[in-house]
């Protein structure tokens, strides 16, 4: 009754009767115009989410990076959010209860869908594994990193996702070898688990034409210039 959801706002729309307070549905409750199909259609969809037409056709996997950029997210603050980041006074009364909510997603938060896009008809979702960014550096955390990492590429080869993308930390060679770790686990995926440096590397490959026999590469002393050297070896 804390937080309304895109749902609660639909049905204020279709059905004009119910559902005013669009910030808070404690007040609608309180004022007794609260719709009755509330909760049962938020469970339908949630239910019917990866089905259809729902089913994205890339994920990009990210993490949360610190306190400060959780509270710029638009669920937090919608205006705040629609704007580059810079430190304002107004999130400080905040910051110490995102800081418990850190602590709360850190205990029982799993995987969720942060934003979705749609990009030459194709459906892309973020997901976000609820761990901050100095988490990945804490030795008795990675176990739990990894096991939600693995569950997010469990479920999207479920639902049919062609490409997911480990952002960030989540592709650090310490923690799962750039997601060699989940590959060689579950040999039969079917989603494609990638990171920048592999899309980087096969984009750059693709781009060299088929008859071209003899390649001149300088400066290839990064993870990206010595995947393209190793594949252009073979």
């Amino acid at each position: 009754y804390l937080i309304y959801t895109p749902t609660y706002h639909t049905l204020h729309h279709t059905e004009k009767d119910s559902n005013f307070c669009l910030f808070m549905p404690l007040y609608d409750l309180l004022g007794n115009t609260l719709n009755g199909k509330s909760w049962e259609l938020q469970k339908q969809i949630s239910l019917n989410v990866g089905k259809n037409e729902n089913i994205p056709d890339f994920v990009f996997l990210a993490h949360v990076v610190d306190i400060s950029s959780a509270i710029h997210v638009p669920f937090v603050f919608r205006s705040f959010a629609s704007m580059p980041y810079a430190t304002r006074l107004f999130i400080l009364p905040v910051w110490p209860i995102a800081f418990l909510v850190m602590f709360a997603m850190w205990a029982w938060a799993s995987i969720f869908t942060v934003s979705f896009y749609n990009l030459r008809n194709r459906l892309h979702h973020t997901w976000v594994v609820p761990r901050f960014g100095f988490q990945y550096f804490l030795p008795f955390a990675t176990k739990g990193i990894n096991q939600q990492i693995e569950k997010a590429i469990l479920s999207a080869d479920r639902m049919g996702v062609k490409v997911l993308s480990l952002a960030a930390l989540n592709k650090n060679e310490a923690l799962n070898g750039g997601g060699v770790l989940f590959v060689r686990k579950h040999p039969n995926l079917r989603v494609r688990v990638v990171h920048g440096n592999t899309l980087t590397a096969a984009v750059t490959i693709n781009q060299i034409p088929k008859d071209v026999e003899e390649v001149f590469l300088t400066g290839a002393t990064s993870k990206l210039g010595r995947a393209i050297a190793l594949y252009l070896c073979r």
